[in-house]
């Protein structure tokens, strides 16, 4: 947790390994477990690797990601006031078309991150 709580971005579970010092069997196991919990979450990656970070039902963090299509990294970024007035207006009228219950929301946007565009 203290991995998790610690990163400004969702982690592998070997990232979490190499920064808590647990082997990285702990890790993978003790993230399911959090995810069954239902305290952290998995982000997938564009590269197929889960990243996991504290479920935002837990924080006041309100975020959506960037997805690197290259190297795989996920970074958070929030959404200005206007633009989640946006998603949340346009969410709404689908899901009143499609009479569907929205639990929660992700807006991940894929693209090749400043690092991989520079090499």
């Amino acid at each position: 947790m203290s991995a998790l709580r610690t990163s400004d971005r969702p982690l592998t579970a070997e990232e979490v390994a190499k920064i808590s010092g647990v082997p990285l069997s702990t890790a993978y196991r003790n993230l399911a477990e959090l995810c069954d919990a239902g305290v952290a979450v998995r982000v997938g990656g564009a590269d197929r690797t889960d990243r996991f970070e504290i479920a935002e039902s837990l924080t006041s963090h309100h975020h959506h990601h960037l997805v690197c299509t290259e190297c795989g990294v996920v970074n958070d970024f929030d959404p200005s006031p206007q633009l989640e007035r946006l998603i949340t207006k346009e969410l709404q009228s689908l899901l009143a078309s499609e009479g569907f219950a929205e639990s929660h929301h992700l807006f991940d946007v894929h693209g090749v991150c400043g690092n991989c565009r520079t090499e």
